[in-house]
Order: structure tokens, then sequence, then C-alpha cells
């Protein structure tokens, strides 16, 4: 209903996106808003450092707003990975997360929003109801993250 193009593909890293925004042909008219969510397999299977997966999220950012200056940008922190707070995963997502708001502050038409809470239980465990494979959305956590980030999104559309 938003009118949403999904240029996200499995495997993807922050270098992934950079080329592909490097490829991509120019749109004739600007989009008005554009979600991102990239970084986990940078940390996870890739062999950046969170802060590294980080400031590759920073230059994509600044790349999007680059080539559509007016387009609003919504920037989601890296969903929760595996069922336990104490997995190696979860604490590397935590920390890339946490560098974002600040690198993030200066580009202009950024948004930042964290919405990983949304998918744990009181304890911070991450269910198979949620993700069933511990890393990718089951369809309740999809309605979930569409309930998190629409409103913003047409916030942000001037609908």
């Amino acid at each position: 209903p938003l009118n949403a193009l999904n240029l996200g593909f499995g495997g993807g890293r922050t270098n992934h996106v950079l080329w592909r925004l490097d490829h991509l042909p120019a749109l004739k008219e600007s989009p008005k808003a554009a979600s991102l969510l990239i970084g986990t397999n940078n940390i996870c299977w890739g062999s950046d450092q969170p802060k590294q997966a980080a400031e590759g999220v920073q230059a994509i950012a600044q790349r999007m707003h680059a080539m559509y200056p007016e387009m609003k940008i919504l920037v989601l922190g890296v969903f929760p990975r595996r069922p336990n707070l104490d997995h190696p995963h979860r604490k590397q997502i935590i920390e890339l997360n946490a560098y974002l708001p600040d690198l993030l502050k200066d580009i202009p038409n950024v948004t930042f929003m964290d919405i990983g809470a949304k998918f744990l239980d009181e304890k911070g465990g991450l269910s198979k109801a949620m993700m069933p494979d511990t890393t990718h959305p089951s369809e309740a956590a999809h309605t979930i993250w569409a309930e998190a980030i629409v409103p913003t999104l047409k916030t942000m559309m001037g609908k």
C-alpha cells in the first residue's frame, strides 16, 4: 500500500548495498521515503567489528541522502538474533546499534529507530515464534515490524 520497492537480498552486507546504490539507474523522481535495515551479516557472518558495520550503515545513509536530498530515510537498528541475550551475535548487535544514533545524527532527513525490543520477551529472550531460525522474522514478527514503522513512514511521506 505504500508503493514500496524492496532492494534487500539474502546475505546482504553494507558494501553490497553501496555497490547497488552506485549501479542503480537514477530515478526520475526522488522517493519520498526509504527504510534501511542492514548490518547483521557484516558482523554475524562477516569479518566486521560492530563499529565498522555501523560505519557502513552510516555510509549508506550518507549516499542515499546525496542521491536524493529531499528523501526521508528511516534507519532501523539491526534486529536481535539468537535466543539468548548472552550470545555473541546479540552482544555484537547491541554494540552496533549503540553506535548508530551518533553516527546518523548529522545526516539530514535521517531518523533512527530501534524496534528490536518488540521482538523479545520480558527476559530479553528471542522466541521461535518471532524468529523461527533465530534470525529471520516470522509472519508475526513481520506484523510487529510493520506496525512499528508504518506510522513513521507515512508521516515521512506526508500521508
